[in-house]
Protein backbone atom coordinates (compact mmCIF):
# COMPACT_ATOMS: atom_id res chain seq x y z
CA UNK A 1 0.00 0.00 0.00
CA UNK A 2 3.01 2.31 0.88
CA UNK A 3 4.37 1.64 -2.50
CA UNK A 4 1.43 1.92 -4.58
CA UNK A 5 0.61 5.44 -2.59
CA UNK A 6 4.18 6.76 -3.19
CA UNK A 7 3.57 5.71 -7.02
CA UNK A 8 0.60 7.50 -7.66
CA UNK A 9 1.66 10.27 -5.83
CA UNK A 10 4.89 10.24 -8.43
CA UNK A 11 2.83 9.88 -11.91
CA UNK A 12 0.34 12.87 -11.20
CA UNK A 13 0.61 15.11 -13.69
CA UNK A 14 2.38 18.25 -11.72
CA UNK A 15 0.28 21.32 -11.30
CA UNK A 16 0.75 24.84 -12.41
CA UNK A 17 2.54 27.23 -9.71
CA UNK A 18 0.27 30.16 -9.11
CA UNK A 19 2.69 33.39 -8.96
CA UNK A 20 2.96 34.59 -5.33
CA UNK A 21 2.74 37.92 -4.33
CA UNK A 22 5.98 39.29 -2.79
CA UNK A 23 5.20 40.52 0.50
CA UNK A 24 7.37 43.30 1.43
CA UNK A 25 9.16 43.50 5.19
CA UNK A 26 7.13 45.30 7.23
CA UNK A 27 9.12 46.66 10.86
CA UNK A 28 7.25 45.40 13.94
CA UNK A 29 5.36 48.49 15.82
CA UNK A 30 6.70 49.33 18.94
CA UNK A 31 5.77 47.30 22.04
CA UNK A 32 3.80 50.16 24.16
CA UNK A 33 4.26 49.83 27.86
CA UNK A 34 1.61 49.28 30.46
CA UNK A 35 0.90 52.80 32.22
CA UNK A 36 3.99 53.94 33.91
CA UNK A 37 1.07 54.98 36.75
CA UNK A 38 0.27 51.31 37.50
CA UNK A 39 4.45 50.50 37.41
CA UNK A 40 5.12 53.23 39.94
CA UNK A 41 2.55 52.13 42.80
CA UNK A 42 4.38 50.19 45.65
CA UNK A 43 2.60 47.14 46.07
CA UNK A 44 4.21 47.16 49.46
CA UNK A 45 2.50 49.43 52.14
CA UNK A 46 3.67 50.53 55.21
CA UNK A 47 1.13 51.52 58.13
CA UNK A 48 1.59 54.40 60.30
CA UNK A 49 -0.49 52.56 63.55
CA UNK A 50 2.41 50.07 62.91
CA UNK A 51 4.81 52.53 64.49
CA UNK A 52 5.11 51.44 68.50
CA UNK A 53 7.24 54.40 71.47
CA UNK A 54 9.73 51.95 72.94
CA UNK A 55 10.53 49.90 69.75
CA UNK A 56 14.20 49.49 69.38
CA UNK A 57 15.94 51.04 65.84
CA UNK A 58 16.62 47.88 64.74
CA UNK A 59 12.94 47.08 64.07
CA UNK A 60 12.73 50.38 61.89
CA UNK A 61 11.85 49.97 58.39
CA UNK A 62 14.72 51.52 56.17
CA UNK A 63 12.60 51.27 53.36
CA UNK A 64 10.01 54.24 54.37
CA UNK A 65 12.49 55.97 56.89
CA UNK A 66 15.82 57.03 56.25
CA UNK A 67 18.43 58.80 59.08
CA UNK A 68 18.03 62.40 59.42
CA UNK A 69 20.85 62.85 61.94
CA UNK A 70 22.07 62.58 65.14
CA UNK A 71 21.89 65.90 67.03
CA UNK A 72 23.59 66.64 70.56
CA UNK A 73 25.13 62.99 70.96
CA UNK A 74 25.42 60.19 69.31
CA UNK A 75 22.55 58.41 71.30
CA UNK A 76 19.97 60.83 69.77
CA UNK A 77 18.73 59.95 66.90
CA UNK A 78 16.45 61.51 63.85
CA UNK A 79 14.69 59.49 61.32
CA UNK A 80 11.83 61.21 58.54
CA UNK A 81 9.63 59.57 56.32
CA UNK A 82 11.50 59.02 52.80
CA UNK A 83 9.03 57.10 50.94
CA UNK A 84 5.55 58.81 51.54
CA UNK A 85 4.45 56.43 48.23
CA UNK A 86 5.43 53.41 50.82
CA UNK A 87 2.73 54.70 53.23
CA UNK A 88 -0.94 54.07 53.81
CA UNK A 89 -1.87 56.85 54.95
CA UNK A 90 -0.24 59.14 52.66
CA UNK A 91 -3.91 60.73 51.64
CA UNK A 92 -3.91 62.95 55.05
CA UNK A 93 0.34 62.47 56.52
CA UNK A 94 2.93 64.67 54.43
CA UNK A 95 5.48 63.78 56.72
CA UNK A 96 6.89 61.86 60.04
CA UNK A 97 9.15 62.34 62.19
CA UNK A 98 10.99 59.62 64.85
CA UNK A 99 13.36 60.44 67.64
CA UNK A 100 15.45 57.52 68.70
CA UNK A 101 17.21 57.74 72.36
CA UNK A 102 19.52 55.15 73.00
CA UNK A 103 18.07 52.91 70.13
CA UNK A 104 14.52 53.28 71.33
CA UNK A 105 11.63 55.07 69.76
CA UNK A 106 10.33 57.79 72.37
CA UNK A 107 8.79 60.23 70.25
CA UNK A 108 6.66 59.90 67.00
CA UNK A 109 5.72 63.68 65.33
CA UNK A 110 3.05 63.32 62.02
CA UNK A 111 2.01 66.52 59.69
CA UNK A 112 -1.16 66.50 58.66
CA UNK A 113 -2.98 67.56 55.68
CA UNK A 114 -6.74 67.45 57.31
CA UNK A 115 -8.01 68.24 60.62
CA UNK A 116 -7.91 64.98 62.99
CA UNK A 117 -9.47 66.84 65.99
CA UNK A 118 -12.76 65.32 65.96
CA UNK A 119 -11.53 61.89 65.15
CA UNK A 120 -8.73 62.09 67.92
CA UNK A 121 -11.27 63.52 70.55
CA UNK A 122 -13.68 60.72 69.84
CA UNK A 123 -10.80 57.86 70.10
CA UNK A 124 -8.66 59.23 72.99
CA UNK A 125 -11.88 60.59 74.88
CA UNK A 126 -11.31 63.52 77.35
CA UNK A 127 -8.45 65.93 76.36
CA UNK A 128 -6.87 69.31 78.10
CA UNK A 129 -7.34 72.11 75.82
CA UNK A 130 -4.86 74.59 75.39
CA UNK A 131 -5.26 77.68 74.23
CA UNK A 132 -2.83 80.91 74.03
CA UNK A 133 -4.04 83.69 71.64
CA UNK A 134 -6.72 86.32 72.54
CA UNK A 135 -8.63 85.97 69.67
CA UNK A 136 -9.56 82.25 70.71
CA UNK A 137 -9.65 83.19 74.51
CA UNK A 138 -12.13 85.52 73.63
CA UNK A 139 -13.75 83.35 71.31
CA UNK A 140 -14.51 80.88 74.26
CA UNK A 141 -16.24 83.55 76.78
CA UNK A 142 -19.00 83.24 74.45
CA UNK A 143 -19.37 79.83 72.46
CA UNK A 144 -18.25 76.48 73.76
CA UNK A 145 -15.05 74.55 72.92
CA UNK A 146 -16.67 71.32 72.19
CA UNK A 147 -20.36 70.17 71.72
CA UNK A 148 -21.96 66.81 71.44
CA UNK A 149 -23.55 65.77 68.15
CA UNK A 150 -24.87 62.80 66.96
CA UNK A 151 -21.53 62.00 65.53
CA UNK A 152 -19.78 62.40 68.97
CA UNK A 153 -17.77 64.91 70.15
CA UNK A 154 -16.87 68.49 67.74
CA UNK A 155 -14.84 70.95 68.58
CA UNK A 156 -15.39 74.65 67.60
CA UNK A 157 -14.78 74.94 64.07
CA UNK A 158 -14.28 78.52 65.08
CA UNK A 159 -11.18 77.72 66.79
CA UNK A 160 -8.44 78.19 64.80
CA UNK A 161 -5.04 77.84 66.87
CA UNK A 162 -5.40 75.63 70.06
CA UNK A 163 -3.72 72.40 71.27
CA UNK A 164 -5.58 69.22 72.70
CA UNK A 165 -3.71 66.72 75.01
CA UNK A 166 -4.01 63.46 76.36
CA UNK A 167 -2.15 62.27 79.54
CA UNK A 168 -1.95 57.84 79.41
CA UNK A 169 -0.43 55.27 81.80
CA UNK A 170 2.26 54.56 78.67
CA UNK A 171 2.26 57.60 76.34
CA UNK A 172 1.61 61.79 75.98
CA UNK A 173 -0.49 62.59 73.10
CA UNK A 174 -0.55 65.82 71.98
CA UNK A 175 -2.30 67.39 68.68
CA UNK A 176 -1.58 70.85 67.79
CA UNK A 177 -3.39 73.14 64.98
CA UNK A 178 -2.90 76.41 63.77
CA UNK A 179 -4.51 77.28 60.94
CA UNK A 180 -4.34 81.16 61.14
CA UNK A 181 -2.32 82.94 58.26
CA UNK A 182 0.88 84.43 59.37
CA UNK A 183 0.07 87.50 60.43
CA UNK A 184 -1.53 86.61 63.32
CA UNK A 185 0.76 83.63 64.65
CA UNK A 186 3.71 83.73 66.87
CA UNK A 187 6.91 83.03 65.52
CA UNK A 188 7.38 80.20 67.48
CA UNK A 189 4.33 78.76 65.73
CA UNK A 190 5.64 79.93 61.90
CA UNK A 191 9.01 77.78 62.73
CA UNK A 192 7.76 75.07 64.20
CA UNK A 193 4.74 74.58 61.41
CA UNK A 194 7.22 75.74 58.35
CA UNK A 195 8.38 72.79 57.19
CA UNK A 196 4.95 71.59 56.82
CA UNK A 197 4.07 70.79 52.63
CA UNK A 198 0.44 71.86 53.29
CA UNK A 199 -0.89 73.96 50.29
CA UNK A 200 -3.76 75.37 51.77
CA UNK A 201 -2.45 77.06 54.96
CA UNK A 202 -4.03 74.70 57.51
CA UNK A 203 -1.03 73.12 60.18
CA UNK A 204 -1.81 69.95 61.88
CA UNK A 205 0.89 68.06 64.11
CA UNK A 206 0.20 64.82 65.60
CA UNK A 207 2.70 64.11 68.31
CA UNK A 208 3.20 60.78 70.56
CA UNK A 209 5.66 60.58 73.17
CA UNK A 210 7.19 58.45 76.34
CA UNK A 211 6.04 60.02 79.50
CA UNK A 212 9.61 60.52 80.37
CA UNK A 213 10.20 62.73 77.47
CA UNK A 214 11.17 65.34 78.17
CA UNK A 215 13.72 63.99 81.28
CA UNK A 216 15.24 62.25 78.61
CA UNK A 217 15.44 65.35 76.80
CA UNK A 218 17.19 67.08 79.70
CA UNK A 219 19.63 64.46 80.25
CA UNK A 220 20.49 64.29 76.53
CA UNK A 221 21.38 67.73 76.51
CA UNK A 222 23.13 67.88 79.79
CA UNK A 223 25.30 65.19 78.45
CA UNK A 224 26.54 67.05 75.48
CA UNK A 225 27.67 69.75 77.43
CA UNK A 226 29.65 68.11 79.30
Amino acid sequence: MITILLFTIGCSAPKKEVPQKKVEDVEPAPRVPIASVNSSIPKYKFSFSSLELGMPISELDQRVFKHYGEFYTKDFSVYQLDQIDYLAEAHYISNIDLIFIDSLLVQIQAFLTVDKSNDLINQFGRAKLLINDHHNKTLLETERAITKTSKGYSINEKLDQFRLKWVRQDADIEYEVNKKLNTDSTSVNMVRFSSMGNPNGFKYKLTFQTTDFQYQMALIEWESTR
